[in-house]
């Protein structure tokens, strides 16, 4: 389903949250009853309970995820135009690189991606989103954008007392629950950005992941993702105004709610592995490790914790 942001059914939509009048309905958009009548309809197959009586109509129930609410929340993202909304997809992520200034949903993913082509777990009950940014930045920037979008998850999920893991990993109780995965398509500084970030929800872990990774219904039995879908839109609209000209701002924020520094790594970058203590993230987003005495600085690789 698509959604432009700027659809006269989001209007309406947000009318019948408030019960508005039929005869007011109908003057505010130049519609007639039964245009009306039929967006109720449509409202009613994807599970929304409209009430109907004789001063209007109004949203008695909603389903979880709620497409038009997740597609009000998108508009607090800046560059947005187009909310797609899918039950089932290959990838968002591959489906936002070929389209533009777009955000996408699914409940669930067929062929979800990690870093370094891993698979991601994808099924139905999560959080599987991505948009599409077209950002003047250098390929050297992708670090950023990738802590950036960390930060806005980790604080969506700060009630759960969320870390970020550096460099793209939220984790909770020391196990997974999210991950971003940024990725740069188009020529140097004319490029667009796709971002896709998968949040653990209400989704089942696979028995092998178990000791990795949790979801938060495993915490909150009552989380709901439709409300943290709003967070996250609302702390990521945050962040992206303030990205460039305010990383500073947002790197000591992600510095604060690091889970990483400070910890013994080992950093593994194609073939090479660095090993040491993590001691802090530097402007360009890598990694500071001192391995025994020498600082040496990853700017990106797969990030382990170890014991010695």
């Amino acid at each position: 389903m698509k959604i432009g942001l700027k659809d006269r059914r989001l209007e309406i939509y947000e009318d019948f949250i408030r019960g508005a009048r039929i005869e007011d309905i109908t003057e505010k958009y130049g519609i007639s009853r039964i245009s009306v009548w039929k967006f109720s309809k449509k409202l009613e197959d994807l599970g929304y309970i409209v009430e109907r009586g004789r001063k209007g109509y109004r949203i008695a129930g909603k389903p979880d995820p709620s497409p038009f609410d997740m597609a009000l929340s998108v508009r607090n993202i800046p560059g947005i135009d187009e909310f797609y909304y899918f039950h089932e997809i290959d990838s968002t992520n591959r489906f936002a690189k070929e389209n533009e200034r777009c955000a996408v949903f699914a409940e669930e993913q067929t062929k979800g991606k990690g870093r370094v082509g891993r698979r991601w777990e994808s099924g139905r009950g999560g959080i599987y989103f991505s948009i599409s940014l077209n950002l003047n930045i250098p390929i050297a920037d992708i670090p950023k954008i990738t802590l950036t979008g960390g930060l806005a998850a980790c604080k969506t999920l700060e009630n759960y007392s969320a870390r970020i893991k550096w460099p793209n990993d939220v984790l909770i109780n020391g196990k997974k629950v999210c991950g971003i995965l940024s990725e740069f398509v188009g020529e140097e500084l004319s490029a667009k950005i796709v971002m896709g970030i998968g949040i653990n929800v209400r989704n089942k872990i696979p028995e092998n992941l178990r000791e990795k990774a949790t979801s938060l219904a495993e915490i909150d039995p009552d989380v709901t993702i439709t409300d943290l879908f709003d967070k996250l839109c609302r702390y990521l609209g945050s962040y992206l105004r303030m990205f460039p000209n305010r990383w500073d701002e947002i790197l000591e924020e992600w510095k604060k709610l690091s889970d990483t520094i400070g910890k013994q790594v080992e950093v593994a970058v194609g073939n090479q592995k660095y090993v040491g203590i993590a001691v802090d993230i530097d402007r360009d987003g890598g990694l500071m490790i001192d391995r025994d005495g020498e600082i040496v600085k990853v700017i990106s690789g797969e990030c382990f914790y170890t014991n010695y």
